[in-house]
């Protein structure tokens, strides 16, 4: 659900806030991602051949049969999606990822990369300038 429906439906007084609040707990990584595709205007084709995940693995995060993928793979997809920073560590939350934080060097290159809208390939540059780990 996108922030501008939840935001109308919780204006709205005839609307329960315990529905609105059992209907947020239920929201898994593989839906959230899916919400972000349309969000977007994105197919899933689009974003796993951008990412350089394998299609198999990507394929099994976006239909939740891979409940905890690692923080790189989920970088990887938010970076190639173009989330927001707010995005980004929201999936990282519900992968059961670390978000991040920007006193550590590699998320403070990632999250450089996320505000200055690189893709994946500019940000293993950066990230390969710098002697850190490469998003895979």
């Amino acid at each position: 659900m996108k922030t501008e429906e939840l935001m109308s439906i919780l204006s709205d007084q005839r609307v329960s806030l315990d529905d609105v609040l059992s209907n947020l707990k239920t929201q898994t990584l593989a839906s959230y991602l899916n919400d972000l595709l349309d969000e977007k205007g994105l197919t899933r084709a689009q974003v796993i051949n951008a990412s350089g995940l394998s299609r198999d693995y990507a394929n099994q995060i976006f239909n939740g049969k891979r409940s905890n993928p690692s923080q790189i793979k989920i970088l990887a997809l938010a970076i190639t999606m173009g989330l927001t920073l707010e995005q980004t560590n929201r999936v990282l939350k519900l992968a059961g990822a670390s978000t991040l934080y920007p006193k550590l060097p590699f998320d403070a290159t990632i999250i450089f990369a996320i505000v200055h809208k690189m893709n994946v390939i500019e940000t293993n540059t950066l990230l390969d300038e710098h002697g850190l780990t490469i998003l895979e």
